[in-house]
């Protein structure tokens, strides 16, 4: 089995329960808030130890996710003593505080970005990862969801009222990533660049979908930025951007002849599309089958360009035509077929 690590998000229960417990008492440190964790059972103790002795396995890693408060980290000190600092480490979220605004932007940001660098950072370490949302603020419960639906992370969570802890089941999110893949040179500008002048983030959706701006929040009007759950969106999307890239693309001969003809502009337009084509998403919604021919075309609409394309039984893309618009129904109405190409090569080499 895996090594695995589960990412906790952390709230101020135990505190609220020791106070229960020691006539309104505040704990004096981590330590003592410990020593009350270890004495008391795991379902009165907190959210977190009662959750976990439900989830935790022996070998187990734990990172527990703190709010930028003094108890947030004293409790996530605490629960690092309980559990032995030698398979625990606190990760700090900047700007979640009770500070409402500052919650509300900063610090749900905040928590998205850092649950979504590690569950990347385990994956690469080739470990599994599950995040268990019981603790903390609701939003923090819901974004840590979130994130964990987007990035096909098992996400727990068990209620207070509840014996037995649940897995949210991993139920499609439906976003175009379409959409995303179309528009990532505004969404990169954003996510890389912090809060934007609203005027020129005004300047930049000039002619772009209305359904942008549901990625979008402004904290005082004047400056925008990815809101926590574009900002999750757009991460999202950013892996399966990097997973498409591995994979192949191979253009026919007449693809190639056209291909290396381009310059300037119509090389990138034409490279813009190749990227995009990898894309499933992108696929789903700009391919189409038109009659007489046994393989798919893309895009629709007045683009200056169309792709004539199959997807091989090996994963890889089969590019049958580079075709300007114009050429486009020419090459249709012949009634052209797969085994009329040959000569597949690299789109592109390495």
């Amino acid at each position: 089995m895996p090594m695995r690590t589960v990412l906790v998000t952390v709230g101020t229960s135990a505190i609220s329960n020791f106070a229960r417990h020691n006539n309104g008492k505040s704990p004096a440190s981590a330590k003592e808030l410990a020593w009350y964790l270890r004495q008391t059972s795991p379902r009165e103790a907190s959210a977190e130890t009662n959750s976990l002795s439900h989830l935790l396995r022996e070998d187990d890693r734990l990172v527990f996710l703190a709010s930028s408060t003094e108890e947030g980290r004293l409790c996530a000190g605490a629960l690092r003593e309980l559990y032995g600092p030698s398979r625990c480490r606190i990760e700090e979220v900047p700007g979640l505080t009770y500070e409402e605004a500052r919650f509300r932007m900063r610090g749900l940001r905040s928590l998205v970005s850092k649950l979504v660098e590690l569950v990347e950072g385990e994956k690469r370490l080739e470990r599994e990862v599950v995040i268990n949302a019981t603790g903390g603020f609701k939003a923090e419960i819901a974004y840590a969801s979130l994130v964990g639906l987007l990035f096909r992370v098992p996400v727990y969570y068990l209620h207070e009222r509840f014996d037995q802890i649940i897995d949210l089941p991993p139920v499609p999110v439906s976003w175009d990533y379409a959409l995303l893949a179309e528009h990532r040179d505004l969404l990169r500008w954003l996510e890389e660049g912090g809060p934007r002048p609203a005027r020129e983030v005004e300047q930049r959706l000039q002619g772009r979908p209305e359904e942008l701006r549901l990625l979008l929040s402004s904290e005082d009007g004047d400056q925008v930025e990815l809101s926590p759950a574009g900002l999750a969106l757009f991460r999202a999307f950013e892996e399966r951007w990097a997973e498409a890239e591995r994979v192949p693309v191979y253009l026919s001969s007449r693809a190639r002849s056209a291909y290396d003809s381009l310059r300037g502009a119509d090389r990138s337009q034409v490279d813009d599309l190749l990227e995009k084509l990898r894309l499933p998403d992108w696929r789903r919604s700009n391919a189409r089958h038109p009659e007489n021919v046994d393989f798919l075309t893309a895009p629709g609409g007045r683009i200056g360009w169309r792709l004539c394309f199959y997807e091989d039984g090996d994963g890889s893309l089969r590019v049958l035509e580079v075709l300007r618009h114009d050429d486009y129904e020419r090459v249709l109405r012949r009634g052209r077929r797969r085994a009329d190409y040959s000569g597949f090569t690299p789109w592109r080499e390495g």
